[in-house]
């Protein structure tokens, strides 16, 4: 059986890298320590300038180990979902620097459709090295 790799290490260096751009996070939560669905959700402080500026929220940015990141943002009809790609675990300055693209250009990021890109109970030992490299850096 392989190990589950605990990703606060991982979210927690996401989140250095997105204050690291200017970028202010109010606060991140990382749920489903294994074995359980491993999940964060890091909440965004709106942006001083963009197309977000008018919201009352914050936003919220999620990471979970089906679908990677997805960002949730605000829409005439609620909330768009607007997921990263098909990455699980992309570096931290790519996640900083995505959202960083999306909150300024809300156009250019693509939606997916389709289903999760692993499932969470699958035994897959390269997402693991991937996800422990950061436990082992911090």
């Amino acid at each position: 059986m392989t190990n589950r790799t605990d990703h606060q290490p991982y979210v927690q260096a996401v989140v250095a890298e997105i204050e690291e751009i200017g970028l202010s996070v109010a606060g991140h939560a990382v749920t489903g320590r294994p074995p359980a669905v491993r999940t964060a959700v890091v909440t965004l402080e709106v942006p001083d300038s963009g197309p977000y500026t008018d919201e009352d929220d914050d936003l919220e940015l999620v990471w979970d180990e089906a679908y990677g990141w997805v960002l949730h943002l605000p829409a005439e009809a609620g909330r768009s979902d607007w997921f990263m790609g098909e990455d699980l675990v992309p570096a931290p300055d790519r996640v900083a620097r995505w959202v960083d693209m999306a909150l300024s250009n809300p156009g250019l990021t693509p939606s997916r459709e389709d289903g999760p890109q692993r499932l969470p109970e699958s035994e897959d030992e390269a997402f693991e090295t991937r996800l422990s490299a950061f436990a082992a850096s911090a």
